[in-house]
């Protein structure tokens, strides 16, 4: 065996240690996970990825022997991309907001120009059917004269008929 140099009566860190892929893979694995939350909530996910990484690393330089230190910084991380997430999501409902209120402005727009359009065909369609009534109703009163007309006559007819008998009849 080979003695481990002491400082301070605390061993100096050996250039391998057993655990040392524990640390890197723990890393690789908050990686993961905050490139996976990030790509679920449409934010970009290897950005959060490498602030994970950063993290991990940070932590493991200023506290080389403590895996449990990097727990609550990645919590702190997952803190921040939460929040950010909250604050992206305010952006994204304000814009559609806005969206449908200048998509609703351009239809009211596009229906009052079509308005504006529409009465002068509207307005000779109606002309049109205006004229046809009163023509239609022409026709009818003028029927209508004719039939009273032609019972008249046959009335006066009848009448001077009924009267000629009766003279030839007395």
């Amino acid at each position: 065996m080979v003695p481990l140099p002491v400082v301070r009566h605390l061993p100096v860190r050996a250039p391998f240690h057993i655990f040392a892929p524990m640390g890197i893979l723990g890393g690789l694995g908050f990686a993961a996970i905050f490139y996976a939350a990030a790509e679920y909530e449409h934010m970009t996910g290897w950005k959060w990825a490498l602030a994970s990484i950063a993290v991990s690393a940070t932590v493991k330089g200023l506290f080389p022997l403590s895996f449990i230190l990097v727990l609550p910084a990645q919590f702190g991380l997952f803190i921040i991309l939460a929040w950010m997430n909250i604050r992206n999501k305010a952006e994204r409902d304000v814009e559609r907001t806005k969206a449908v209120e200048e998509d609703r402005r351009k239809r009211q727009e596009r229906t009052r120009l079509s308005r504006e359009q529409a009465p002068s065909t509207d307005a000779d369609a109606r002309e049109a059917a205006r004229a046809a009534r009163e023509e239609a109703a022409l026709r009818e009163r003028q029927e209508r004269v004719r039939r009273a007309r032609e019972a008249r006559e046959r009335e006066e007819r009848e009448a001077r008929e009924q009267a000629a008998r009766n003279k030839q009849g007395q």
